[in-house]
């Protein structure tokens, strides 16, 4: 699969300042950034297997739901549809989607959640510090005011999906 220039990523980053402005009043700054962060990872991110609409479950923080749909819900991606979607169930059925973003700081639930996403073919993406060592795929992380993130190449492997590795040199590496 061929990805565009990683310079887009940046460039949305920079054109932040009017997401977070339009972000809705419950919800945190950050998550409206975390949501254009996981939009252009989602445009560097190839599945193994060629599927119609994407799915972004969201478990945790409710809040994150409201600037995840107002960004992502209906967007195209890599000539797939995005759809939004919040995720209750303890555990969470695993064929309810293709990228599950974990908005919970709780270590159980953060292991609950991924031990049932484990071999499902689902990009998982965290924002707590351990997220990476309880298997998590990708953890973002604020870091003096922005968006960094760290990625568990063996946890990318075991979801099935291929970042783009211009994207991957703008973030920290574990593993392999």
């Amino acid at each position: 699969m061929k990805f565009s220039n990683p310079a887009r990523l940046i460039a949305c980053l920079v054109l932040v300042s009017g997401v977070l402005a339009a972000s809705p009043a419950d919800s945190e700054p950050e998550d409206a950034l975390k949501s254009v962060v996981v939009l252009n990872f989602l445009r560097y991110t190839a599945w193994r297997e060629s599927m119609g609409p994407l799915t972004v479950g969201i478990v945790g923080r409710s809040s994150v739901l409201a600037p995840f749909r107002q960004l992502l819900q209906g967007k195209s991606v890599n000539g797939r549809v995005l759809h939004v979607v919040e995720i209750k169930g303890t555990p969470p059925d695993p064929r309810c989607c293709q990228v599950l973003y974990v908005a919970t700081d709780n270590a159980a639930r953060i292991r609950q959640v991924l031990s049932g996403a484990r071999g499902a073919h689902i990009l998982t993406i965290g924002e707590t510090d351990k997220f990476l060592d309880y298997g998590g795929a990708v953890n973002l992380m604020l870091v003096d005011g922005h968006i960094g993130f760290e990625v568990n190449l063996e946890a990318l492997e075991g979801c099935g999906v291929e970042i783009s590795s211009r994207l991957l040199h703008l973030g920290q590496i574990r593993g392999k």
